[in-house]
């Protein structure tokens, strides 16, 4: 056993030795090139967060940086009682529902014996698609009189353009959103789902295990590493809208119809450059940004492992 333990992790400390003598080189040549690069990406991502923290506990209007005033945990505070930032947060509440949409496409994509390729690269290309491109074609769609619309009348959805009406503007950006990115995670839970040895669907057919019990018994617990890696990936992205919501917004007022499209990203926009109030929107930026971290870590937690892949 002692044996065993020490080939398993002879590796990780040849790994780790190996790290070591580079930090500890004598080679300066390395160094000298590499510190460009590090300077560059200090200035560029380290200085921002670190002033972003700074600028989050204290008042700043209008860019006015050499009046800046102390606030201590006051726009934090506030921002857990702004109703404005909680509506920002709604769209990560369809996060579920395009999982469970992804993960039944993927297994039914997997049921398929022809043209997987073909339908996964189908399902794909909105993902690779410009967002203004789509965007701007969904809003022909949802105009009033529109196919879309007009279509869905039939069930009792007043005809009207979605983008303009304040009840309707969410649910628009909420399909917009799902259509682009959902393609992406039946690419992953397809390719979770070929990890899972055939044997073990075999096995439950011949227990007489239908396609549901086999789903749900099989399947399920299978992908299940790549079910809470979507999760997080999925709140990661939807948190990041901003270009869907520019574009219904014709670039005026984000956010517009009423708010109804407001993203966190864009209540950030506009409490920095529509209301000029800097420490309110850093301190809404340095929650984006732990939540990221956040979600992040929780992301490499719940990853497959390379040897899964």
């Amino acid at each position: 056993m002692t044996a065993t333990t020490s080939k398993a992790d002879s590796p990780q400390r040849g790994t780790r030795r190996g790290l070591r003598r580079f930090l500890a080189s004598d080679n300066p040549a390395a160094w000298l090139m590499l510190a460009p690069a590090l300077v560059l990406l200090a200035w560029w991502y380290a200085v921002p967060i670190v002033e972003s923290v700074v600028l989050s506990f204290q008042h700043v209007a209008e860019f006015n940086f050499s009046q800046r005033s102390f606030a201590g945990l006051q726009n934090y505070q506030q921002l857990i009682s702004d109703p404005a930032f909680r509506k920002s947060l709604e769209i990560t509440g369809v996060v579920p529902a395009q999982t469970v949409l992804a993960l039944l496409i993927a297994a039914l994509l997997h049921s398929v014996s022809r043209a997987q390729g073909a339908f996964r690269t189908a399902y794909f290309v909105p993902y690779m698609t410009s967002t203004i491109a789509v965007t701007t074609i969904f809003m022909q769609l949802f105009v009033k009189g529109g196919v879309a619309t007009t279509a869905l009348s039939v069930v009792g959805i007043p005809n009207q353009t979605w983008y303009a009406s304040t009840h309707l503007a969410l649910a628009f950006l909420v399909i917009v959103y799902v259509y682009m990115f959902v393609g992406l995670y039946i690419v992953i839970f397809s390719g979770g789902m070929e990890t899972i040895p055939k044997d073990l669907y075999e096995a439950a057919s011949i227990d007489g295990a239908g396609p549901f019990r086999q789903f749900w018994s099989v399947t399920l617990p299978g992908v299940r590493p790549f079910l809470a890696f979507v999760l997080v990936t999925g709140i990661i992205q939807a948190v990041q809208v901003f270009d869907q919501a520019y574009v219904i917004a014709g670039g005026t007022v984000l956010g517009s119809p009423a708010g109804a499209t407001s993203t966190i990203v864009i209540f950030i926009y506009q409490e920095a450059f529509r209301l000029l109030d800097i420490g309110y929107a850093s301190a809404a930026t340095v929650f984006l940004l732990a939540c990221m971290i956040i979600l992040g870590l929780l992301s490499r937690r719940f990853a497959p492992r390379g040897d899964r892949l």
